[in-house]
């Protein structure tokens, strides 16, 4: 079983146009990949995702000034403190910085290795205060990483190790809600989620699959169904969870740990699949489900989602070319319609800006475009 969640930690981690130099492997994550689904109240206005949305509009991406000439293989992204933060695939550090404004190649670091501050996979990229929090889905830690302009090269790791048991069999995503409270998914007996304090040990499992899930399903394969994206609001102690397959988003509040409670989700397509019957590897995912939510920020006053909604209809056809904002109450607020398909983004808070990364359709290199944050 170990095997199998965490190849399936590794693939729900990743969007795929990382792949664009290695076709050959697209298909295969694109049948294992996933993310998550959710629960109770839910509501179904026109029957899909950006019919929830009353405000809509297209709009045209500009280019940023942002060069992309050293980008690597990104197959995640962020941004902290004035500095882009990438998560690279195939490279020997996982890490590397540039320059928000710019572009401009600061550094990297976390080396690929199992040996101290090396990390095996790492899953997702956080921000929390005046740091950067890293999940290594391969060692099953969350590293608190401390950067700014002066200690890119050498930045300090504090370094979580969380604890699976009998009740939390594997970790699939991490992130924080404060330095000593994190929210974690995976392989969870009877639940989805699990609270955990700042030493790695459970303090709460919690919250429930979707409504139309199918409760003959073990933990093993509802875990690998619903796998999820996460962004938390640390301010509101609000978390959002997305589905990568299928259309369904759930926000919780956590500002009683002893109690949290779903504030509000919508789902309207769950992921097409088979099972295997084999927990290495216990699920198959149907060519006709859809791609769902391709990547989730935060700001502080909305959910900021890159969507696609739309059936995949060839390996290298991934990304979402929708913008759905959410507030921290779960109402939806705006949906924009961009011109292209892209595959991850990042808040810029401070100059008001959504960052967009994705290829240009006549050369296929990196481009990252810009869209203005709203207030």
């Amino acid at each position: 079983m170990k095997q199998m969640i965490f190849g399936v930690a590794i693939i729900a981690a990743m969007p795929f146009h990382f792949f664009k130099r290695h076709r050959s492997m697209k298909a295969v994550f694109y049948i294992l990949s996933s993310i998550i689904g959710l629960t109770s109240c839910m509501e179904r206005p026109d029957n899909s995702m950006i019919g929830l949305f009353k405000n809509k509009s297209n709009e045209q991406t500009k280019i940023s000034q942002i060069k992309t000439d050293s980008v690597r293989n990104p197959y995640i992204m962020n941004y902290h403190n004035g500095m882009l933060v990438f998560g690279d695939i195939f490279q020997p550090k996982f890490i590397s910085i540039f320059d928000g404004y710019n572009g401009d190649f600061l550094g990297d670091f976390a080396s690929q290795g199992v040996g101290p501050d090396e990390f095996v996979h790492i899953g997702n990229i956080s921000c929390i205060n005046d740091k950067i929090s890293l999940w290594d889905a391969g060692k099953s830690t969350l590293t608190f990483a401390g950067i700014d302009h002066n200690n890119i090269l050498s930045p300090t790791f504090q370094n979580i190790k969380i604890k699976e048991d009998t009740t939390l069999l594997s970790v699939f995503q991490v992130i924080p809600l404060q330095e000593d409270l994190f929210v974690a998914t995976g392989i969870i007996k009877n639940h989805r989620f699990a609270l955990l304090d700042k030493n790695g040990n459970i303090l709460k499992r919690f919250g429930n699959y979707p409504k139309d899930y199918k409760p003959n399903n073990t933990d093993i394969e509802n875990g690998a169904i619903y796998q999820c994206l996460l962004t938390s609001q640390n301010e509101k102690k609000v978390f959002a969870a997305a589905c990568g397959i299928g259309e369904s988003i759930m926000f919780y509040d956590l500002n009683n740990k002893n109690n949290p409670h779903l504030i509000r989700e919508f789902t309207f397509d769950h992921p097409q699949y088979d099972l295997t019957g084999d927990n290495e590897q216990p699920v198959i995912f149907s060519k006709d489900s859809k791609n769902g939510f391709i990547d989730i920020k935060s700001s502080s006053n909305y959910c900021i989602c890159l969507f696609s909604g739309e059936v995949r209809t060839e390996v290298n056809d991934y990304g979402g070319n929708k913008i759905l904002i959410f507030d921290w109450k779960g109402n939806p607020i705006k949906l924009i319609v961009l011109e292209q398909q892209y595959t991850n983004l990042a808040i810029d808070e401070e100059n008001k800006r959504i960052l967009l990364l994705g290829t240009s359709s006549e050369t296929k290199d990196y481009i990252i475009s810009e869209i203005e944050l709203p207030e």
